[in-house]
C-alpha cells in the first residue's frame, strides 16, 4: 500500500494504518509530519518565488510594450504603386525613383523606390504581356513563377535598363507590375516580394 496523503490527518491515519504491527519510536510520527510540513512549504516557497520572478520580468516587458514600444507598423516600410502595396522589412527607406541606383532611366510615369545598405528595389507599370507568351513586356528566357496568388516572370539578368539586377514582371489587368531590384539574388526577390506584396 502506497502513502497518498493529503493533509495532515490522512498522513497520520496512512502511518498508523501501514505501522499498526509496528512499534515505532515516540516521536516517529512527529518527525515525519514536520518533516512533511518542511516539504510542504519548501514547495509553496518555490511556486511563489517562481511567481515573483515571472511577475518581476513579465510585467515591465509588458509595460514597454504597450506605452514604451514602437508604434505598430513601425518594423516595416511600405512601397505604394497603384492599387499594390509591397511591404519591406524596416531597413529599408524610401527614394526618390528617378534617382535611386535601381532607377531604370526609363521616365516610367509611374515608379516608386526603397533603399537600403546595398539594395535597391523599384516598383514600376508596364503595358500587359500577352498572358504565357514572351514578348517585349516579358523577354525571352523568363522564367513563370509563382508570387504568393500572383503569376509573375522572373526576368533573366539585363531586363532592367540598370543591368545589374533582378526583374519579376506581375502580370496585371491593364497594366503589369515590374520589380526589380539590385543587390538581392533572385530567389531573395521572389521571397521578399511573395511576403510582402499585396493589392488593395
Amino acid at each position: 500500500m502506497s502513502i497518498h496523503a493529503d493533509d495532515e490527518f490522512n498522513l497520520r491515519l496512512a502511518l498508523d494504518s501501514e505501522l499498526d504491527d509496528v512499534t515505532p519510536h515516540a516521536g516517529l510520527a512527529d518527525m515525519v509530519i514536520t518533516r512533511y510540513r518542511k516539504g510542504r512549504r519548501r514547495r509553496f516557497a518555490g511556486v511563489v518565488g517562481l511567481f515573483v520572478v515571472f511577475v518581476g520580468i513579465g510585467v515591465p516587458v509588458g509595460i514597454a510594450s504597450t506605452s514604451g514600444g514602437a508604434p505598430d507598423g513601425a518594423s516595416s516600410v511600405p512601397l505604394r504603386l497603384g492599387s499594390y502595396t509591397l511591404t519591406l522589412p524596416d531597413r529599408f527607406h524610401l527614394a526618390d525613383a528617378k534617382t535611386a541606383p535601381c532607377a531604370t532611366g526609363a521616365g516610367a510615369a509611374r515608379e516608386t523606390a526603397a533603399v537600403a545598405s546595398g539594395v535597391c528595389v523599384l516598383m514600376l507599370f508596364m503595358p500587359p504581356a500577352s498572358p504565357g507568351q514572351a514578348d517585349q513586356d516579358v523577354p525571352r528566357g523568363a522564367r513563370e513563377v509563382t508570387v504568393g496568388h500572383y503569376r509573375a516572370w522572373l526576368a533573366p539578368p539585363g531586363y532592367m535598363l540598370s543591368g545589374d539586377g533582378t526583374a519579376l514582371v506581375i502580370e496585371g489587368d491593364g497594366q503589369d507590375l515590374v520589380i526589380g531590384a539590385s543587390g538581392l539574388s533572385r530567389s531573395a526577390l521572389v521571397s521578399l516580394v511573395s511576403a510582402g506584396l499585396s493589392a488593395a
